[in-house]
């Protein structure tokens, strides 16, 4: 498999870089950009119907390509609901029925301000349907309190089902955390399910569920290797200034193993998510690259901040570092991927399924 990004993806990047630059808090922690703004932007640029999750529209741009805006996301560590709002429209366009199909081009749009609210494992939450209602609660929701609806994932005898509710119908509490990231808990209560709210049932719904949040993942990861790469120079650099017993610390040897692991940490990052996103774009479905790409992402996230710290040492902790920005982000990424120590028992089945047959 040849791992290259999208045929757009340098011209994607300088656009990117551009647009990030007023949102990210490395060169300005005052830079604040209103919700409402940061969705018409995105509707302006296209960003929100770049890509077609069905994979029918040949003209739309390709995983690869699109990853361009999330790594660039990542180098500029801004906080954004770009990619709820992605993978709520993939999502839609998945579930296949006209009234999904209706939404998706909505979401695409910037009219209809739409958050996935799935039910994962490494969250730990869950909704139901039992006579005509839905009761339950889902954890790490993005932007739940700027959100006119939710796509929520329930489950309904066994059934999956995909549905749309208004936030209005649900209650939204912030969850507290440390990089005070704008994370929700709903709670739903005996919300009616009606035909009119239900995107997909059965297998077309877990599908739509499945193959949005595999596209979400690769684009999450791409987030993390841009990161990975601005941290990097960060601490090259700080590595060059800081002198210290006659000479700058980068040259010794432990330093440079330290920048070195960051590096290869993010290279290979880099290398999982352009398999998971070829393998999603060329077969509809990348389950085995991804679940590898996930699992190197969570240890990327987790490596390039611990070694950045051991380069910076206290000042990395201080108010005035950034270094500390990166690790407040690595620990939400970490969660949003799930626990590494689950991913691992899975590992070897994974790496099997990609060699099954040859």
């Amino acid at each position: 498999m040849e791992l290259t990004w999208g045929d757009d993806f340098a011209a994607l990047t300088d656009v990117s870089k551009s647009v990030f630059a007023r949102y990210s808090p490395l060169d300005d922690r005052s830079n604040t950009v209103p919700f409402a703004d940061q969705v018409s932007q995105f509707a302006e640029l296209g960003w929100l119907q770049l890509a077609d999750a069905s994979g029918t529209d040949e003209e739309s741009a390709s995983l690869g390509t699109i990853a361009a805006v999330f790594v660039e996301m990542g180098r500029a560590l801004v906080e954004t609901p770009l990619l709820d709002l992605t993978v709520a429209r993939d999502a839609a366009i998945l579930a296949g029925a006209p009234a999904a199909t209706a939404l998706a081009a909505r979401i695409g749009d910037g009219d209809a301000v739409v958050v996935p609210a799935f039910c994962t494992e490494n969250w730990g939450s869950a909704v139901t349907v039992t006579g005509g209602t839905a009761t339950g609660r889902l954890l790490g929701v993005g932007y739940a309190d700027q959100a006119e609806s939710l796509l929520v994932h329930a489950a309904e005898d066994g059934e999956s089902l995909l549905m749309l509710v208004d936030t209005a119908d649900a209650s939204v509490e912030a969850m507290s955390n440390i990089g005070g990231y704008p994370i929700f808990s709903v709670t739903l209560t005996d919300v009616a399910v009606t035909a009119e709210r239900t995107l997909a049932r059965g297998a077309d719904a877990d599908r739509a569920i499945d193959l949005a949040s595999q596209r979400g993942d690769v684009l999450r990861a791409a987030q993390v290797y841009g990161a990975g790469m601005r941290l990097l120079d960060m601490t090259v650099l700080y590595a060059q200034q800081r002198h210290q017993f006659g000479g700058p610390i980068g040259r010794f040897q432990a330093v440079q193993y330290l920048c070195t692991d960051i590096a290869l940490n993010a290279h290979v990052t880099s290398a999982h998510t352009r398999a998971a996103a070829t393998a999603l774009d060329t077969t509809g479905d990348g389950r085995p690259y991804v679940d590898l790409m996930r699992n190197q992402a969570i240890l990327t996230a987790r490596e390039i901040v611990h070694c950045a710290h051991e380069v910076h040492a206290g000042i990395g902790y201080m108010v005035e570092s950034n270094v500390h920005l990166f690790t407040d982000a690595a620990k939400r990424w970490q969660y949003d991927f799930g626990d590494a120590a689950d991913l691992n028992s899975s590992i070897v089945s994974t790496i099997t399924g990609l060699y099954e047959g040859v």
